[in-house]
């Protein structure tokens, strides 16, 4: 699938599963914003070197160096002028928004009597109010474009079933499920497309830290193996599929509907 022409703003796209969307749309064409919350961090140290430096400026220069064209922006989601300050850098760089792609993430690891609530408000703020705040200031320019658009989140199978001590981290994501596919209503007269995307266990930072329980059988795949998804979504209208959870496992390797 290709995207020429199309401008898509990517969040959490230093590294992992943001940083394999983002590639793969600069390849499709598009012209990509790579957000997140910092714009270098070396946090998490030599043994997880292999999942990305967390620097969007190298994100984006990989995507200029495979002929694609690319804009950094240091954005924190949690804030809202850093989310309008976003949305007005693709403005002013290139003039349109046709895709919103709300990956950025954080976990909140801890049984609920233990629950520190800072964490649990940070962890509602980034995965829940965040997306929504950038949906809401994006959305009045795409609208306007007058040709459609597509805007997906990144979810987790932690949204529907229990893992222990992720109580806070599944309600955020069971409440950023409910939020999109309601607003893919919302926007469906416009022709936008609203749908949530749910990877599986990708070998990123933050599920190789955690190592939760139960899930150590689980088979990870490596976060380029998103690329192909993450474009065929952004290539979606409201006239081709909105409204709708996409699961990586129940798709074919081209990225369509597996055939009956």
């Amino acid at each position: 699938m290709r995207l020429d022409g199309k401008v898509a703003i990517v969040t959490g796209g230093s590294r992992g599963i943001g940083r394999a969307i983002c590639l793969g749309l600069g390849d499709a064409g598009a012209r990509v914003v790579v957000a997140s919350r910092t714009e270098q961090d070396r946090s998490a140290g030599a043994e997880y070197a292999r999942y990305g430096s967390g620097d969007i400026r190298d994100t984006a220069a990989q995507i200029s160096a495979r002929g694609g064209a690319a804009l950094p922006v240091r954005c924190d989601v949690a804030l809202v002028k850093d989310i309008q300050d976003l949305v007005a850098a693709t403005l002013d760089h290139f003039g349109r928004i046709d895709v919103l792609v709300c990956n950025a993430g954080m976990d909140c690891e801890s049984p609920v009597v233990d629950l520190d609530l800072d964490l649990l408000d940070q962890c509602l703020a980034v995965n829940v109010r965040g997306p929504l705040l950038l949906c809401k200031y994006a959305l009045p320019s795409m609208i306007s474009q007058g040709d459609g658009g597509s805007i997906y989140c990144v979810t987790s199978g932690a949204a529907r079933n229990y893992r222990e001590g992720r109580v806070g981290y599944s309600m955020s994501k069971a409440a950023l499920e409910r939020m999109f596919l309601s607003l893919a209503e919302e926007v469906r007269p416009h022709n936008i497309a609203v749908n949530v995307f749910e990877p599986g266990r990708v070998d990123t930072w933050m599920n190789r830290r955690g190592d939760w329980p139960g899930t150590a059988h689980i088979p990870m795949v490596q976060p380029e193996a998103l690329s192909a998804p993450g474009v065929w979504l952004a290539g979606q209208t409201a006239e081709t599929l909105t409204g709708t959870l996409v699961s990586r496992a129940e798709f074919g390797e081209t990225w369509g509907p597996k055939q009956a």
